[in-house]
């Protein structure tokens, strides 16, 4: 059975969150039809004009269709919801404000109409939508506007074929900026006030497109492109196709904002951009390839904002934000491959995770540098057409890749997409007979336990200044040298997924060559340390090797290490996180560029945490703070926080009530979480449940809580009688999941069997797999302190 298009007219009662529906649905074949439809008022149903008996039972609609071409119409009516942030919702915004919004990945266009919901089940959709005068509707297409009695009627010009989840739907008090210089017109829509903040994603977006169309070969399908920032949004973006959502602190930025800020709206818009290539245009068959979307979009959104934006030198940002992240999640014996089998809606939302984004897109990268780039770029560009407003699966991109770059992809794939994890390499020169040898071993690398699992490897190393590739097949390789190398670094440029661990540390910390390359082997090293692997004195030689090393990358990486290190245990690791700091710290005190910048900003944050005396040197730039540069004012409010306590509480709350932009509030609840008293802590915490903290922003607010070493009994003690409104919220979605594993880690720290047992009695279901994830590195973590 296929669904050809759905024809929806909508009647909105936006003062008291409900609408009224009429929908036609066009279907080719016959025999049982099932609507997914949840907690929908049904009035009638008609088939080919007849009224026809139906079955519905809150979920599931069942209706017999008779003929080969069928016409099912529907009138219906629903209310909006105003607790959760899925499917058809309120999202407010100053106290008694809000927009309707809509959020349908991965399974939620069944909470706003009657349809068959899953992705390979492409249709045309052509809405209309009544609404009061003053009101404006936003949707994928463009529309026209008429008066309809004492109403407006929006009626959108209707979509190419696309799945049910991209359709979209945002009535409110939108305002919105538009650049129409050429095709397609570029609009963001904020709330009111807010929308010169969207200037800057403009200037991306219109940049972002060019790109693609030119390494894809493929025009902007759509006439419009909507970037709409929406006051309450459980995720950080939705790729709804020409109708692009997004958190206001995802899109909105402008000369005052951080450099941090400014290169997140970068990649957050060019990730939901080359969606509307890969995944809009071409949709995964079903949700086993969800990976493929994400992988995807998480890669290219690195490579187009590095073409657009070279100086933020984009690869680095992607080994902290994505690579390392992946690496932490994928050494877990909780992890799962990159491609999963799923079946209900609870495993499709768990799907959502740093392996489908982070893992999927450097494997992608590690790909790319074995094909080599242009290779990959014609075999992407063959894919996107051969299946353009259609579907495909993971074994349609690999046979493209191949067939463009002549490459036998399927086992190297198989190896890294079905498979959990990752390899460990040993590197080791060994003396013998007649010379010496080069000799790798490979074993998983875990956090915890050990596993025989092996991998296919496209190995790269720097060998007396030569670089080489080769291929890892077996366990181990081997081959013969004529002397003891001058120079030895495997994983150049840490363009591979894996982890390496050298016999003669020396050699390979005088073989770096590039940030990148430091990056990897500080990186390497802390997590050898956190699995016991290695001790703290051969970790401590390596990050003393790159404490002075200039590279805004290496400062940031050391800053979160040490962040770590010091929320693990201020006692032990003190003397050690304050020196290590203070020599990075010298690195940037002037900066000539903005990543320079966000070095510092990073570093003497970390740094004003660990040492009171930095964090009151500091603090006394905060009389000036709403003149300061937009990468000083999250250093000098942690050290005004840390320093001033009680007096500082009012203050920053105060600045907190004033902001009008979430980037603005974020900083400030930041330094409001970093207090050394868990009371003040706690106060913080408490702006959650009167509102002033939003809904969606408790995903950052509670693992930045749990760092904070002084007020771990404070936080654990308000997560445990706030637990089930979070949940609530986030029902139906794998965020609930996310939030505690990364909560958990360092929350429980001298809590562990606290901890443990709390969630081994509450059996919490929906957030179990986060929950097991959570406790895991808990154990890890649990051996450093």
């Amino acid at each position: 059975m296929q669904v050809k298009r759905y024809d929806i007219d909508l009647d909105f009662d936006f003062k008291n969150l409900k609408y009224d529906g009429y929908e036609k649905i066009s279907l080719e074949g016959k025999g049982n039809v099932e609507l997914d439809a949840v907690d929908f008022n049904l009035h009638q149903v008609k088939v080919n004009g007849e009224t026809t008996e139906f079955e519905y039972d809150g979920k599931t609609i069942k209706i017999n269709a008779t003929r080969e071409e069928n016409i099912i119409e529907i009138w219906f009516s629903k209310k909006v919801d105003d607790k959760q942030l899925t499917g058809i919702y309120k999202a407010k915004y100053d106290q008694d404000k809000y927009v309707i919004s809509t959020q349908f990945e991965a399974t939620h266009a069944r909470d706003f109409i009657p349809c068959i919901d899953k992705p390979s089940y492409k249709s045309i959709f052509r809405i209309q939508v009544k609404v009061d005068q003053g009101l404006k509707v936003l949707s994928n297409m463009d529309a026209e506007i008429s008066k309809s009695g004492e109403k407006v009627l929006y009626s959108f010009k209707e979509t190419p074929k696309m799945s049910t989840y991209l359709l979209y739907l945002g009535i409110g008090d939108f305002e919105e900026v538009e650049d129409n210089s050429s095709s397609p017109k570029i609009i963001v829509a904020t709330t009111p006030g807010k929308s010169a903040k969207g200037r800057f994603a403009i200037e991306v977006a219109r940049k972002t497109i060019s790109f693609y169309e030119n390494y894809f070969g493929i025009k902007y399908q759509l006439p419009k492109e909507h970037l709409i920032a929406v006051p309450e949004f459980a995720f950080g973006a939705m790729e709804n196709w020409g109708a692009i959502t997004f958190r206001e602190n995802a899109l909105l930025a402008d000369e005052s904002s951080s450099t941090q800020q400014k290169i997140r709206v970068s990649e957050v818009v060019a990730h939901e951009l080359a969606h509307q290539w890969f995944g809009d245009l071409v949709t995964m068959k079903w949700w086993d390839d969800l990976w493929l979307n994400e992988s995807f979009a998480t890669f290219m959104s690195h490579k187009a904002v590095n073409e657009t934006f070279p100086e933020w030198r984009m690869w680095e940002s992607f080994l902290i934000g994505e690579t390392s992240p992946a690496m932490l999640k994928d050494a877990l014996n909780t992890t799962h491959s990159i491609e999963a089998h799923v079946e209900n809606e609870a495993e499709i939302e768990q799907m959502f995770d740093d392996i489908s984004y982070g893992k999927g897109a450097s494997v992608l990268r590690m790909i790319e540098a074995y094909l080599a780039p242009e290779n990959f770029r014609k075999g992407i560009s063959s894919y996107l057409k051969k299946f353009q407003f259609s579907n495909a699966s993971g074994q349609d991109l690999w046979n493209s890749l191949s067939e463009a770059s002549g490459e036998k992809l399927d086992q190297i794939m198989d190896s890294w997409i079905k498979k959990p994890g990752y390899p460990l390499l040993t590197v080791q020169i060994i003396k013998g007979t007649r010379g010496y040898r080069l000799a790798v071993r490979q074993d998983r690398f875990l956090l915890n336990g050990k596993d025989d699992l092996t991998y296919i490897v496209p190995l790269t190393f720097r060998l007396n200044g030569r670089k080489e590739t080769s291929l890892l097949e077996e366990r181990t390789y081997e081959r013969e040298l004529e002397s003891y190398p001058n120079e030895l670094l495997v994983n150049i440029d840490r363009t591979g997924f894996y982890r390496v661990v050298y016999e003669d540390l020396n050699l390979a910390i005088k073989s770096v060559r590039t940030p990148l390359e430091a990056w990897e082997l500080l990186n390497d090293y802390f997590y050898l340390l956190i699995s016991g692997k290695i001790g703290l004195e051969t970790y401590e030689k390596v990050l003393k090797a790159f404490a002075s090393y200039r590279s805004p990358l290496v400062s940031n990486e050391i800053a979160e290490e040490m962040k770590t290190l010091f929320a693990v245990n201020p006692s032990k690791y003190g003397d050690i996180v304050r020196e290590v700091l203070q020599t990075s710290l010298k690195l940037w005190v002037r900066p000539k560029e903005r990543l320079e910048k966000m070095a510092f900003s990073n570093v003497a944050s970390t740094l004003a945490m660990a040492d009171e005396g930095f964090a009151l040197g500091l603090s006394r730039l905060m009389d000036n703070y709403d003149y300061l540069d937009g990468d000083l004012r999250q250093p000098v409010a942690i050290s005004f926080a840390v320093s001033e306590e009680d007096n500082a509480f009012e203050v920053l709350l105060n600045k907190f009530r004033k902001a009008n932009l979430d980037e603005e509030k974020l900083r400030l609840l930041n330094a409001m979480l970093s207090f050394r008293k868990g009371y003040l802590v706690t106060l913080t915490l408490g702006l959650f449940s009167t509102g002033e903290i939003k809904k969606q922003d408790i995903v950052r607010i509670l693992p930045r809580a749990s760092s904070n070493p002084f007020a771990r009994e404070a936080v654990w003690s308000w997560l445990k009688l706030n637990i089930e409104r979070i949940r609530e919220i986030y029902s139906g979605t794998g965020i609930f999941g996310r939030v505690l594993s990364d909560t958990i880690p360092l929350l429980g720290i001298g809590m562990e069997e606290e901890i443990s047992n709390y969630f081994k009695a509450k059996q919490i279901k929906e957030g179990e797999r986060g929950i097991k994830i959570g406790l895991e590195i808990l154990s890890s973590l649990s051996r450093l302190s």
